[in-house]
């Protein structure tokens, strides 16, 4: 390679730089009271439900008023701090959510959210957040300065990171499309097999009536 050809191909590169978490999104904790459930008021997510962001269970507005000043809202992304650490999730709604010590919420302000979410579920990012949780007891624990000095890779152009979150994003909705699609179709196979084996007096189910009665 001479040197004209190096200096193309660094011209050409994409710009990325490595950023630490806390530079390019705020980043809060959640509530550390177990909160008392109610029939209805402000939805409430944990680590449980944090990978629909769908929950069934609400806090009261009075608790929802009081215990959080600051709360998930559309575009930012919420993460796993407990279990499996980095599991992270795009708020796609403009309904106030109440959110858990389990969880972390990040609100992005120089990175595109999509693109933060797919960082955070990288096995770097992960094995960062795990390596700063080795001395911790379980469960284990982490607290938000320690999530902003999370190192991450990040393209300095906002458009590319806007394109990578959205392939990323299509993706997943592709998988699981096919995993409905198949599952349907396995469903469909599994209920032909047992009408068939159930209309056969010597088959598997009249084998097993008989040795019922």
């Amino acid at each position: 390679m001479d040197g004209n050809t190096a200096v193309f191909l660094v011209l050409i590169a994409p710009a990325w730089e490595q950023r630490k978490l806390g530079d390019v999104a705020a980043v809060y904790d959640g509530v550390h009271q177990t909160p008392d459930y109610q029939d209805e008021g402000v939805m409430f997510l944990s680590v449980e439900n944090i990978a629909t962001l769908t929950s069934q269970k609400f806090i009261s507005r009075e608790a929802f008023a009081k215990n959080y000043p600051v709360y998930p809202k559309h575009g930012d992304v919420l993460m796993t701090r407990i279990g499996d650490i980095g599991t992270s999730n795009v708020v796609e709604t403009d309904d106030k959510l109440a959110f858990y010590v389990s969880l972390a919420l990040l609100k992005p302000f120089d990175v595109d959210s999509y693109y933060l979410d797919k960082s955070l579920q990288s096995p770097s990012a992960k094995e960062e957040l795990y390596r700063r949780t080795l001395h911790i007891a379980f469960p284990k624990k982490i607290n938000k300065n320690q999530i902003a000095e999370v190192m991450l890779p990040i393209p300095r152009s906002r458009q590319e990171q806007e394109q990578i979150g959205a392939l990323f994003r299509d993706l997943d909705s592709l998988i699981t499309l096919h995993q409905r699609k198949y599952c349907g179709v396995a469903s469909w196979m599994l209920g032909v097999a047992l009408v068939r084996l159930g209309s056969e007096s010597g088959g598997a189910f009249g084998e097993m009536k008989h040795v019922l009665q």
